[in-house]
Protein backbone atom coordinates (compact mmCIF):
# COMPACT_ATOMS: atom_id res chain seq x y z
CA UNK A 1 0.00 0.00 0.00
CA UNK A 2 1.05 3.44 -1.42
CA UNK A 3 1.88 6.26 1.61
CA UNK A 4 0.89 9.16 -0.21
CA UNK A 5 -1.52 8.12 -3.38
CA UNK A 6 -2.96 10.71 -5.94
CA UNK A 7 -5.99 9.15 -8.73
CA UNK A 8 -6.67 11.37 -11.44
CA UNK A 9 -6.27 14.61 -9.03
CA UNK A 10 -7.01 18.17 -11.05
CA UNK A 11 -7.00 21.42 -9.05
CA UNK A 12 -8.38 24.75 -10.80
CA UNK A 13 -8.25 28.27 -8.60
CA UNK A 14 -10.88 30.53 -9.08
CA UNK A 15 -10.78 32.55 -11.67
CA UNK A 16 -8.42 30.81 -14.22
CA UNK A 17 -9.16 28.59 -16.70
CA UNK A 18 -6.38 27.01 -16.90
CA UNK A 19 -5.60 23.92 -14.41
CA UNK A 20 -3.10 24.28 -11.89
CA UNK A 21 -2.97 20.42 -11.49
CA UNK A 22 -4.34 18.66 -14.52
CA UNK A 23 -5.17 15.17 -14.09
CA UNK A 24 -2.50 13.81 -11.78
CA UNK A 25 -1.98 9.96 -10.84
CA UNK A 26 1.14 9.29 -9.08
CA UNK A 27 1.83 7.53 -6.07
CA UNK A 28 4.73 7.75 -3.27
CA UNK A 29 6.27 4.85 -0.84
CA UNK A 30 7.03 5.90 2.88
CA UNK A 31 10.69 6.48 3.54
CA UNK A 32 11.07 7.37 -0.22
CA UNK A 33 13.11 10.40 -1.69
CA UNK A 34 11.67 12.31 -4.52
CA UNK A 35 12.36 15.31 -6.24
CA UNK A 36 9.49 17.13 -7.87
CA UNK A 37 10.68 19.20 -10.25
CA UNK A 38 9.98 21.57 -13.60
CA UNK A 39 9.43 25.56 -14.10
CA UNK A 40 7.56 28.17 -11.96
CA UNK A 41 3.72 27.72 -13.24
CA UNK A 42 4.30 23.73 -13.71
CA UNK A 43 2.03 23.18 -10.53
CA UNK A 44 4.43 22.02 -7.90
CA UNK A 45 3.83 23.93 -5.20
CA UNK A 46 0.21 23.29 -5.59
CA UNK A 47 0.31 20.01 -6.16
CA UNK A 48 2.15 20.15 -2.56
CA UNK A 49 -0.86 21.87 -0.94
CA UNK A 50 -3.17 19.53 -2.06
CA UNK A 51 -0.93 16.21 -0.54
CA UNK A 52 -0.81 17.80 3.01
CA UNK A 53 -4.78 18.79 2.78
CA UNK A 54 -4.17 22.22 2.10
CA UNK A 55 -6.10 22.30 -0.75
CA UNK A 56 -8.67 20.02 -1.83
CA UNK A 57 -9.34 18.53 -5.17
CA UNK A 58 -11.80 19.50 -7.05
CA UNK A 59 -11.90 16.16 -9.42
CA UNK A 60 -9.99 12.39 -8.18
CA UNK A 61 -9.23 11.15 -4.95
CA UNK A 62 -6.08 11.46 -2.54
CA UNK A 63 -5.02 9.03 0.08
CA UNK A 64 -2.90 8.88 3.27
CA UNK A 65 -1.86 5.79 4.48
CA UNK A 66 -4.82 3.75 2.59
CA UNK A 67 -7.69 6.45 3.95
CA UNK A 68 -9.10 9.39 2.09
CA UNK A 69 -7.54 12.43 2.86
CA UNK A 70 -10.92 14.59 3.59
CA UNK A 71 -10.93 12.43 6.25
CA UNK A 72 -8.39 13.48 8.43
CA UNK A 73 -8.23 16.74 9.97
CA UNK A 74 -5.51 19.02 9.65
CA UNK A 75 -3.65 18.35 12.88
CA UNK A 76 -3.58 14.05 12.00
CA UNK A 77 -2.34 14.92 8.36
CA UNK A 78 0.25 17.47 10.30
CA UNK A 79 1.67 14.33 12.70
CA UNK A 80 2.10 12.34 9.31
CA UNK A 81 3.31 14.90 6.87
CA UNK A 82 5.53 18.17 8.17
CA UNK A 83 5.33 20.96 5.21
CA UNK A 84 7.60 23.46 4.69
CA UNK A 85 7.01 26.60 3.19
CA UNK A 86 8.99 28.01 0.84
CA UNK A 87 9.34 31.07 2.81
CA UNK A 88 10.35 29.88 6.82
CA UNK A 89 9.14 33.20 7.33
CA UNK A 90 5.53 32.75 6.99
CA UNK A 91 5.58 29.77 9.86
CA UNK A 92 7.52 31.53 12.21
CA UNK A 93 5.22 33.32 15.01
CA UNK A 94 7.25 32.71 18.14
CA UNK A 95 9.33 34.92 20.69
CA UNK A 96 12.30 33.12 20.43
CA UNK A 97 13.89 29.67 18.74
CA UNK A 98 13.46 27.86 21.64
CA UNK A 99 9.48 28.17 21.98
CA UNK A 100 9.13 28.12 18.17
CA UNK A 101 10.87 24.19 18.55
CA UNK A 102 8.89 23.97 21.61
CA UNK A 103 5.41 24.85 20.08
CA UNK A 104 4.20 22.25 18.16
CA UNK A 105 5.55 19.74 21.29
CA UNK A 106 3.32 21.31 23.74
CA UNK A 107 0.08 21.14 21.18
CA UNK A 108 0.47 17.58 20.73
CA UNK A 109 0.37 17.20 24.49
CA UNK A 110 3.99 16.11 25.47
CA UNK A 111 5.09 16.35 29.25
CA UNK A 112 7.29 19.28 29.79
CA UNK A 113 10.24 17.14 30.68
CA UNK A 114 10.18 15.12 27.58
CA UNK A 115 9.47 18.07 25.45
CA UNK A 116 12.33 20.02 26.92
CA UNK A 117 14.22 16.90 26.29
CA UNK A 118 13.08 16.79 22.57
CA UNK A 119 14.32 20.27 21.71
CA UNK A 120 17.94 20.45 23.21
CA UNK A 121 18.33 17.21 21.46
CA UNK A 122 17.05 19.19 17.98
CA UNK A 123 18.76 22.47 18.75
CA UNK A 124 21.96 20.72 19.62
CA UNK A 125 21.74 18.34 16.76
CA UNK A 126 21.52 21.49 13.81
CA UNK A 127 24.28 23.86 16.00
CA UNK A 128 21.15 26.31 17.05
CA UNK A 129 21.55 26.07 21.07
CA UNK A 130 23.24 29.20 21.05
CA UNK A 131 20.26 30.90 19.00
CA UNK A 132 17.63 29.18 21.40
CA UNK A 133 16.73 32.75 23.19
CA UNK A 134 16.90 35.20 19.67
CA UNK A 135 14.22 35.93 18.29
CA UNK A 136 13.17 34.03 15.22
CA UNK A 137 12.64 36.57 12.45
CA UNK A 138 16.01 37.86 13.20
CA UNK A 139 17.85 35.18 11.81
CA UNK A 140 19.08 34.73 8.35
CA UNK A 141 17.00 32.49 5.84
CA UNK A 142 19.22 30.01 6.07
CA UNK A 143 18.84 29.62 9.80
CA UNK A 144 15.49 30.22 9.71
CA UNK A 145 14.78 27.45 7.40
CA UNK A 146 16.71 25.29 9.84
CA UNK A 147 14.66 26.38 12.91
CA UNK A 148 11.33 25.37 11.10
CA UNK A 149 12.98 21.80 10.21
CA UNK A 150 14.00 21.17 13.70
CA UNK A 151 10.26 22.43 14.83
CA UNK A 152 8.72 19.94 12.73
CA UNK A 153 11.12 17.35 12.89
CA UNK A 154 10.70 17.46 16.74
CA UNK A 155 7.20 16.13 16.29
CA UNK A 156 8.36 13.21 14.22
CA UNK A 157 6.47 13.24 10.80
CA UNK A 158 6.62 9.84 8.83
CA UNK A 159 7.42 11.72 5.83
CA UNK A 160 8.86 15.94 5.19
CA UNK A 161 7.48 18.03 2.10
CA UNK A 162 9.20 20.54 1.40
CA UNK A 163 8.51 23.78 -1.12
CA UNK A 164 11.50 25.45 -2.57
CA UNK A 165 13.62 25.34 0.26
CA UNK A 166 16.79 26.87 -1.48
CA UNK A 167 14.91 29.92 -2.41
CA UNK A 168 17.19 32.84 -1.94
CA UNK A 169 19.63 30.53 -0.10
CA UNK A 170 23.38 31.18 -0.70
CA UNK A 171 25.52 28.24 -2.19
CA UNK A 172 26.68 27.24 1.35
CA UNK A 173 23.68 26.99 2.64
CA UNK A 174 22.12 25.15 -0.06
CA UNK A 175 25.27 22.64 0.62
CA UNK A 176 24.62 22.78 4.24
CA UNK A 177 20.85 22.01 3.75
CA UNK A 178 21.54 18.62 1.64
CA UNK A 179 23.78 17.62 4.38
CA UNK A 180 20.86 17.96 6.63
CA UNK A 181 18.71 16.48 4.30
CA UNK A 182 20.60 13.45 3.84
CA UNK A 183 21.19 12.57 7.37
CA UNK A 184 17.60 12.93 7.97
CA UNK A 185 16.53 10.61 5.52
CA UNK A 186 19.11 7.84 6.72
CA UNK A 187 17.31 8.75 9.83
CA UNK A 188 14.11 7.43 8.36
CA UNK A 189 12.00 10.20 7.35
CA UNK A 190 10.63 10.50 4.07
CA UNK A 191 11.71 13.22 1.60
CA UNK A 192 9.60 15.08 -1.33
CA UNK A 193 11.42 17.81 -2.35
CA UNK A 194 9.46 20.51 -4.61
CA UNK A 195 12.15 22.56 -6.75
CA UNK A 196 13.04 24.04 -9.88
CA UNK A 197 16.65 24.05 -8.63
CA UNK A 198 18.21 20.98 -10.23
CA UNK A 199 21.62 21.05 -8.89
CA UNK A 200 20.67 21.16 -5.46
CA UNK A 201 18.29 17.28 -5.65
CA UNK A 202 21.03 15.81 -7.44
CA UNK A 203 21.93 13.03 -5.58
CA UNK A 204 20.06 13.75 -3.03
CA UNK A 205 16.70 12.13 -4.31
CA UNK A 206 17.15 8.81 -6.30
CA UNK A 207 13.18 9.52 -7.70
CA UNK A 208 12.79 12.73 -9.91
CA UNK A 209 9.13 13.93 -11.03
CA UNK A 210 9.55 16.26 -13.90
CA UNK A 211 5.97 18.48 -14.29
CA UNK A 212 5.00 21.07 -16.59
CA UNK A 213 1.42 22.56 -17.35
CA UNK A 214 0.52 20.47 -14.25
CA UNK A 215 0.87 17.63 -15.63
CA UNK A 216 3.54 14.88 -15.00
CA UNK A 217 5.62 14.54 -18.06
CA UNK A 218 8.19 12.48 -16.73
CA UNK A 219 8.71 9.90 -13.48
CA UNK A 220 12.44 8.61 -12.99
CA UNK A 221 13.69 6.11 -11.01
Amino acid sequence: MCFICLNSVSFTYEGKKTPAVDDVSISFDAGESVAIVGLNGSGKSTLARLMVGLLRPQEGKITLSGRPIEEYSLPEIGRKLGFVLQNPSHMLFNTSVYNEVAFGLKWKGEKRREAEHICCDYLHYFDIWDLRDELPFNLSQGQKQIVVLSAILALEPECLIMDEPTKNIDNYRKEKLKKLLLDIWARGTGLIIITHDYDFVDNLCARKIYMADGRIMADEH
